[in-house]
């Protein structure tokens, strides 16, 4: 139990202090000044006597949060006080956050009647995965005459294991169920070919005429089209590069965890659709490999394989990578590649690496632009200086186009979008390679 002074008490020892000296009895050897602060200090006394708990502590408190939260997606947090006294209680409660996150709510204000009891909430946003502590819950409460303020630390340890962002997909199977579609995701019906007949449906605003069938529209009387299923139990292998050039940010989310949740999601797309889905981690070596696997229990393997992935300091190998890609999966397969290039060698040994994957396989190559250089290449120009990193700014960009046109010359699909938009534009491109029976 600690006790702080408030500011209410300070003030009122400076204006003693300054009455003293106004009338010139500072000095005094009596100092009947002295007989100001020290009722004061009473008073001061008497008020932590009468704040002081009987028991132990004055609150019962407790910590309700999930044991999973998601990277860069708010995740609440309830504080439940137990005014365990007979008196009324004002005053403030503070979490000990976890390490790598943003907090909002905090610290919370509460007061409680006698013996009752109320719950504060708080969100938590993480920034980095992998597993975090909540530790201490600190309770602040105000005295019966306002002059000190009592604090209680009540130890609440937790672990909670932060995950990628695991509420994309659950958000995209509600718009399922409910019969919509996100506007960012666009149509999410995979469309065969003309063999895999699925089965007949009312026509919908899009639907090619081609696909009417005019026997099923005379019965009924009402427009009626043949749907067909896209070929399922397709390999989707995602090859995440966890090396240094995948350490950048952007809006305080790394672009390992960007990379993640387009693959989780798309992963969940897939399976859904009765694919399935592998993961290969790589930087200098293979570092990390999950054979495809389909279901549900695909999906949890999945997310489980992602759940401390970082991105290290090691330069990266593709070469190395697509060897083990193509030595541990035989069946024709996508190789989803997420990479950021740094400089030319790389994107030279990338090209080389991809090319060796056909015809066997479908690469495609998903790279991040970097926001900042595109916003200072339209920056205003001020001074010289400003006219310097303007030029620079472009020219980092237009090398960054030729590695995309040099990789589509080589016969590989590319995926060049903002970080923000790399999961809708993954999941359409799937969706497109599956409609187009690319695979």
């Amino acid at each position: 139990m600690k006790i702080v002074p408030t500011r209410r008490l300070v003030a009122l020892l400076f204006a003693s202090t300054a009455i003293a000296i106004a009338t010139g009895i500072a000095r005094s050897s009596d100092a009947p000044w002295l007989v100001l602060d020290a009722a004061i200090l009473a008073l001061a006394g008497i008020d932590v006597a009468a704040s002081r708990p009987r028991g132990a502590a004055v609150f019962e408190v407790e910590r309700h949060a999930a044991q999973i939260f998601s990277v860069g997606r708010s995740n609440a947090v309830a504080l439940t006080l137990h005014n365990t006294t007979r008196r009324r209680l004002a005053g403030t409660v503070m979490d000990d956050p976890a390490g790598d996150a943003n907090v909002s709510g905090l610290p919370g204000v509460f007061d409680l009647p006698p013996r009752t009891s109320t719950t504060i909430k708080y969100e938590i946003t993480p920034t980095r995965r992998g597993r975090r502590e909540l530790r201490a819950i600190t309770v602040r409460y105000g005295s019966p005459l306002g002059l000190v303020t009592r604090q209680e630390v009540h130890e609440r340890p937790e672990t909670i294991d932060v995950y990628p962002d695991v509420h994309a997909a659950r958000t995209l199977e509600l718009l399922r169920r409910q019969g919509r579609q996100d506007a960012r995701m666009g149509s999410l019906r995979v469309h065969g070919g003309d063999t895999e007949f699925e089965r007949l449906r009312p026509y919908q605003v899009g639907d090619e005429i081609r696909r009417i069938d005019w026997h099923a529209t005379a019965r009924r009387d009402e427009f009626v089209v043949r749907q067909f299923q896209a070929e399922s139990n397709q390999n989707v292998v995602f090859a995440i590069d966890v090396g240094r050039s995948m350490r950048g940010e952007s809006h305080g989310i790394t672009s390992i965890d960007h990379a993640l949740g387009a693959a989780l999601l798309t992963a969940d797309v897939a399976l859904r659709g009765g694919d399935r889905s592998g993961l290969l981690t790589f930087d200098d070596k293979p570092r990390s490999f999950l054979p495809p696997s389909g279901g549900a229990l695909g999906g949890r393997k999945l997310t489980r394989a992602t759940f401390a992935l970082d991105a290290g300091l090691a330069a990266t190998d593709y070469r190395a990578a697509m060897v083990f890609l193509k030595t541990h999966v035989k069946a024709r397969s996508l190789f989803v590649i997420f990479t950021n290039l740094l400089e030319p060698r790389s994107a030279r040994d990338l090209a080389s690496a991809v090319k060796s994957l056909m015809p066997r396989h479908l690469p495609l190559c998903v790279m991040m632009r970097d926001e900042e250089i595109e916003d200072l290449a339209i920056a205003p120009i001020r001074s010289r200086g400003d006219a310097l990193v303007r030029a620079a700014a472009a020219e980092s960009l237009t090398w960054r186009d030729s590695i995309v046109r040099s990789l589509r010359s080589a016969g590989a699909l590319v995926l060049d979008a903002r970080p923000r938009e790399v999961t809708p534009a993954l999941v359409n491109r799937y969706l497109e390679i599956k409609a187009r029976r690319l695979l």
